[in-house]
Formats: structure tokens, sequence, C-alpha cells
């Protein structure tokens, strides 16, 4: 028994530790500050528990005491799975320094259980020894169960259990795993524990309730993904259009749609798009690295574009089929035959892709402030010039500023791009007129020198987005990325 118990221990405290990702990212995002504070702050109680359950061992080591800190652990994965967005949404609303407030809703949140599951391998490893001559390998054989544990865990969050269902019916059901354990160790007294139970089912069925209520009312609806914590929602903009909008960070949306028109492009940095189909009219070859809620797929597909769509072709490259799945439910997603999807990386389609199309699109943020390290190096833009005919336009979305701490992360990926194509142009989005303001931008990339490529009149719009050369930043690097470096200002912003 207590070799399950240092097992199922250790393999919860992996899922609680990556279903606290998907728990913050609503509320805090997905940057880098995110995963240290969790990672830091769950590591930490885990010491403290280490601490604190040796020398309760020492004191008393008896099979109701390891009960109870099992029922500590399962109660602490119940309220973290109770309060997670109450707790979070107060954080982010009174907190307005991200460290801060990402490691004290860490804290909040994880601090009971985690320091629970810490206690328990000690205590287990006390219980277990009977003999000294035989101390090591009892010691051995439990942390080695433990390690197990959290290896399986590991790949059954990931692969299974994130996948297949929300956070707080992952936590709810940790919860429930290690009050049975608690009752199983100690019967005497189980009343106590037994209600914890009971708590616990009751909690799942508000909770599964409360979401079916909301979808309903045209709330927010949640949606867990192998990659993302999904939410989409409706909204005015500020012309009395309804929108509705996805977003995986807060404030900010990934994607949106006009309700009373699908496929007409919603956001701003979206519409400079269009520059492309300006740019090669007769493109018919399209690619889009990152396909979110597929807006600009839905337009190229309905004509909007100015392209002929007869023989159009549009392959997306995806990572994340939950987010495709959400884009034909929720976004109108159409199914075409001239829509190839890829489910991959975007790098690793681009390593192994031996076709060129007339227009590439780039839209590959991980979070609302970066992009994929390995999206943005030299070596990136050279795969993604292979992909580019000679005639060809690549237009990448970089969220960033042109001069200030912000701009690193713009300049950084533009002359990445500039090692391997012959014209790169940066044009800002939303105020061409202020270059330190935090904005899209578009980078317009060229194999071949094209002089005055914007010198049309009908282009005068664009050209006037047109940015003048920014620092001399390195470029990025597989070797050496600092893209969460590069992005901090960006995070810091939205406090």
């Amino acid at each position: 028994m207590l070799e399950i118990i240092a097992m199922v221990s250790g393999m919860l405290v992996m899922i609680l530790e990556m279903t606290g990702a998907r728990v913050m990212a609503p509320h805090l995002g997905t940057s880098i500050i995110v995963w240290t504070s969790l990672i830091g702050v769950v590591l930490a109680c885990l010491a403290l528990g280490a601490w604190l359950g040796g020398r309760l061992a020492d004191r008393e080591a008896s099979t109701r005491q390891l009960a109870l800190i099992l029922a500590w652990a399962g109660g602490g994965m119940g309220l973290t799975a109770l309060l997670h967005e109450p707790v979070a949404a107060w954080v982010t609303t009174s907190v307005f320094n991200p460290y801060l407030a990402a490691v004290l809703c860490a804290s909040l949140l994880f601090g009971l259980p985690a320091t629970s599951f810490g206690m328990v391998t000690p205590y287990v490893i006390r219980l277990a020894m009977t003999d000294v001559s035989t101390s090591g390998q009892v010691v051995g054989r439990l942390y080695a169960l433990s390690t197990l544990g959290s290896i399986v865990g590991t790949f059954l969050g990931g692969f299974v259990l994130i996948s297949w269902f929300g956070s707080t019916h992952i936590l709810l059901a940790g919860s429930t795993v290690m009050l049975l354990l608690s009752v199983l160790v100690c019967m005497r007294p189980v009343r106590g524990r037994a209600c914890l139970l009971v708590l616990v089912a009751l909690a799942a069925w508000l909770s599964e309730s409360w979401t079916r209520f909301q979808e309903k009312n045209g709330g927010v609806i949640s949606v867990e993904t192998p990659y993302n914590h999904i939410r989409i929602a409706r909204t005015m903009n500020m012309h009395g259009r309804e929108l509705l909008y996805l977003s995986t960070d807060p404030g900010r949306f990934q994607s949106a749609m006009y309700v009373d028109d699908p496929v007409e492009l919603a956001l701003s940095y979206t519409r400079l798009y269009a520059l492309g189909p300006l740019l090669a009219p007769r493109a018919q070859r399209v690619l889009m690295l990152g396909g979110g809620g597929y807006s600009v797929p839905k337009w190229l597909l309905a004509g909007r574009s100015g392209l002929k769509t007869d023989k159009m072709r549009v392959d997306v490259v995806e990572i994340d089929p939950g987010m495709t799945r959400v884009a034909k439910e929720y976004f109108q997603l159409p199914e075409d035959e001239r829509l190839r999807v890829f489910h991959e990386d975007v790098r690793v389609f681009c390593n192994r892709n031996t076709e060129q199309y007339d227009l590439v699109f780039v839209d590959v943020f991980g979070s609302s402030y970066t992009v994929p390290f390995h999206a943005g190096t030299v070596e990136a833009a050279a795969a993604m010039r292979r992909a580019v005919a000679d005639d060809g336009i690549l237009l990448m979305n970089v969220i960033a500023s042109a001069e200030g701490e912000a701009a690193n992360l713009l300049w950084s990926i533009r002359n990445g791009l500039a090692e391997h194509f012959a014209e790169v142009h940066v044009l800002a989005v939303q105020e061409p007129d202020n270059a330190s303001v935090i904005q899209n931008f578009m980078l317009l990339a060229l194999p071949h020198p094209r002089p005055g490529v914007l010198a049309a009149d009908e282009l005068a719009s664009y050209r006037e987005r047109l940015m003048p050369s920014g620092p001399d930043v390195a470029p990025l690097r597989d070797e050496f990325a600092p893209v969460e470096r590069y992005a901090l200002p960006l995070a810091l912003s939205d406090y």
C-alpha cells in the first residue's frame, strides 16, 4: 500500500503542475514569467513539505497521520479546482506587477496541495522503514516509485488528460483519488474524509452545470486542447458590430469573426495580409503558418482577396488540432477541398517541405507576446525562403514596438529574414506615426529585389505604414534566441 501511495502521489504532483499552467493561462498568459513562477512555487512547496513531513514522521509515525496528510493533499486539489477562477481574477485585478502576480497566484492556488504532496514521501519512507540495515533499499525503492509515478503523470497529463478533460475536472479527479487513498489507509475515523468526498462529487456536478449554463446563456466558452486553454466569447466593437472572438491569453484577441459576415477580416492586422494579393495578383498557391481562428484562409477561399479561387489551394499549418476543431465548430470554417490542414509544428513543416507557394502568411505566436523561438531564427527564415516562389511574397505578423525596449524582438526577426530575402520591409499596423507604441507589425519579405514595390498609387495606404531602419539587433539563431527576454517589455506593458 505504501508503494502505491508513493507512486500515485508522484503522479498527481506532475498532473497538478501541468494543469496549473492551464489554470493560470486565461488570467496571466503563458509567458516565461508564468511558467517560472509555477515551477518555482511548486518546487519550493515540495521542499517545504518534505521538511515538514520528515519532522512529523519522527514525532508520530502512524497510518492515521498519513491518512490526514493524504486528505490535506486531496482537499488542497479540491480547493484549487473550486477557487482558481475567483482567486486568479482577484490577483490579476489587484496586483499590477507581472512577476509578483504570477508568484502570488501560483502560491495561493498550489501552495497547499504541493506542500501536502511533499510531505507524503518522507512520511511513507518512515513508515516503511523497519530495519536500519535495509534503509537504503527502502528509500531507493520508494523514491524510484515516486519518480516513476511522476513520469507516468507527465505523459498521462500531457498526452491524455489535458487533451480530453477540463482543468477543473482533472483537479477534482486528483482530489478524489487522494481522498480515497486516505480512506483506504485508515478507515477510522472516516466521517470527515467521507464528507470531503461528497463535497468533491458535488463540486464536480456544480462545475459541469455552471459550464453548461454559461454556454447556454452566451457566456464565455472554455475549451481545453492539447496546446491551449481557449476562451470564446462575444463582444461589440466600437462600430456596434458583434464579434465572436478567440483568446488564449488574457487581454488580447488571437482571432475574431464578425457574426454578420464570417469571412470578413475583423482584426486590423489581418487586413494587412491583403497586401499579398495586391503584390501577387496571380497567386494561386497559399501557405498559412498558424491557423488560429482561420480568418485569413476563410477570407481567401471566399474570394474576398481579389484572387481567382477556382484553382486556389490554401495549405494551413496549425500545431493544435483542437484549434482547428474550434474554428470549425464556432468560427464557421467550411469543409473545402481547396483547403489542406497540417497539424504539426511550423518549423518541422518548413524543414521538410519541398513545395513552393506564391504567398506565405506567418502568424505563429505561442502567446500574446512571443513567437516560438525556432520560428523566428535565421535558420527558420532559410526554411521559409525555400517555401516562397521566386516571384512570391512572405508576410509575417510580429507584436512589438519599432523603437525602445520592446523593439528588439521585431528587428531581430526582421534581420534574420534579411539574411535570406533580398528585401524586408516593416509596416506598422495600428499607429505608423508612433514607433514606440507596442502594436502589430507586418514584415514584408521579397525573394528578389523589387524597387519601388509599394510605389503604385493604390498602395499608398501601405506605403504610409513603412518604418525606417531600426536598431542593429543581432538576428535570432537556433543556437541563441532570447525571445522571452526580448518579449518581457511587451508583457510588462499590460500591467
